[in-house]
């Protein structure tokens, strides 16, 4: 089950971090960002091999993972599993879930992919707002009500 998904900026200043349940008390929400901004090290280290691997080798292969925005388990902890995905333009698209729940540890792969696909199609969709400012914080309700529906249904 996912409990929490972030959009990070190309700076890395968090754009929109929302999770599920009704647990709003403090220490849940900084727990939560806590798990977003511990997986921006994996992320960026993720990040830096991939370019020196496809930097180092000119084959078929390095090209496709270039292209692969999806770039999988960043790292696990005893209670979450945390999944990351950046964009072309270098936002980075962070999904969390519970390992705890029956659910959550046989989560596979392919939904993961895809959650994180559907995610980064709304991105887009809220960012192509006339009125929205590129950088500032997403504060639209339909993106946080799409978003909350994605982690209910999806993972």
């Amino acid at each position: 089950m996912a409990v929490c998904v972030a959009v990070i900026g190309k700076d890395n200043a968090p754009l929109y971090i929302g999770g599920i349940g009704n647990d709003t008390s403090t220490d849940n929400e900084l727990s939560r960002q806590w798990l977003v901004h511990t997986a921006l090290d994996a992320l960026e280290e993720r990040l830096v091999s991939s370019n020196t691997t496809t930097a180092n080798t000119a084959t078929n292969a390095a090209r496709t993972d270039l292209r692969d925005l999806y770039l999988g388990l960043l790292y696990s902890t005893d209670t979450h599993k945390i999944y990351g995905y950046v964009t072309n333009t270098r936002i980075k698209l962070v999904l969390v879930t519970s390992s705890t729940s029956p659910s959550g540890s046989n989560i596979r792969d392919a939904e993961v992919r895809t959650a994180l696909r559907r995610l980064h199609a709304l991105y887009a969709d809220a960012i192509c707002n006339p009125f929205h400012l590129p950088g500032d914080q997403i504060t639209s309700i339909k993106f946080d009500k799409q978003v909350k529906n994605l982690m209910l249904n999806n993972v």
